[in-house]
């Protein structure tokens, strides 16, 4: 199962959903109502809609709708036949991901009373939602409750998992705050400009690695695959003479290189030195750990960033 955000190509599908539950939503007209035709089309172009799509055959097998404004689930609903085989939870878990966690999020859902509702009145109540108010008019005038997951203060990091259309905009070079020369609130220190990227790096070295450093592209791409042969290869070239210099400067045993780009989707590559001593024998990196600080004071941070400096000026 892949959840993804959903496409205008995935409205016939969610009509067809839609068709499915109209009755259990007491909305009949659903499926046709320029009202919800609307609300679709608003959902997938905020990246506020996600669908829960089978891998092997296509077939959308639930869709849920959300509003980070008003931090509320708007539409979520499973085909009968894919039902408990863990969509809706999937589906509500990443929507709920992308709303601000120190909000609570609300959902108008079926009342206490109708047993039709039992499913989703269970499903929310495991992720926490709380009944609020039993007697809830919708805009239908139909009775509903009125469910309240708590703000716990989630907390939460900067990658696309969350806030996806923040992520979104800094794709585009227009949103990119490398293309457009926004500084960053936390700049890297630039070791060097190389001929098609910079080799940056910070104090609070991720996986509190001595050295760890990166490499950012100066053509824009949000992909490896997106760059052309000559363009790749020029990173590349630039990579190879980071990663020279830096096993020389660092006496690690080893270096890793790895792209991610889940934050900030400008194409940029992490170069790890490996030692015998790290944390992480036998293990991938935790870029999430950077204390206690590899450096022993700013000044040996400053001598590594001359010593690599001096060796990328005078390569082997």
């Amino acid at each position: 199962m892949l959840i993804r955000w959903a496409k205008i190509e995935d409205l016939p599908a969610w009509k067809t959903l839609a068709a499915e539950v109209a009755d259990l939503f007491d909305s009949p007209e659903m499926p046709e109502d320029p009202g919800f035709v609307q609300f679709m089309l608003n959902k997938i172009a905020q990246y506020e809609a996600l669908a829960a799509i089978d891998r092997m055959t296509g077939q959308a097998l639930g869709f849920i709708g959300f509003s980070r404004t008003n931090s509320r689930i708007s539409w979520l609903a499973v085909s009968a036949s894919c039902r408990n085989h863990g969509a809706g939870s999937s589906l509500l878990r990443c929507a709920i991901m992308q709303m601000d966690p120190d909000r609570e999020i609300t959902v108008c859902t079926f009342a206490s009373s109708d047993f039709r509702g039992k499913p989703a009145r269970d499903l929310y109540n495991r992720f926490g939602f709380i009944e609020t108010d039993d007697a809830h008019l919708d805009e239908q005038d139909h009775i509903r409750s009125l469910m309240t997951l708590p703000a716990y203060g989630r907390s939460h990091g900067g990658s696309f998992h969350f806030q996806y259309d923040r992520y979104a905009h800094m794709m585009d070079p227009s949103g990119c705050p490398v293309c457009q020369e926004i500084e960053s609130t936390n700049p890297p220190v630039l070791i060097k400009e190389l001929s098609h990227s910079w080799l940056e790096c910070y104090p609070e070295a991720q996986g509190a690695l001595f050295g760890k450093c990166h490499i950012l592209s100066k053509v824009h791409a949000n992909h490896l695959h997106e760059l052309d042969v000559e363009s790749m290869k020029n990173l590349m070239i630039d990579v190879q003479q980071a990663g020279q210099a830096l096993h020389r400067v660092t006496g690690a045993v080893k270096i890793n290189y790895e792209i991610h780009g889940n934050s900030m989707p400008h194409l940029h590559i992490h170069l790890f030195p490996r030692y015998l001593d790290d944390a992480f024998a036998s293990a991938p990196i935790d870029y999430r750990v950077t204390s206690p600080s590899p450096y022993q004071s700013q000044t040996e941070f400053e001598w590594f960033v001359t010593q690599l400096q001096t060796a990328l000026s005078k390569p082997e």
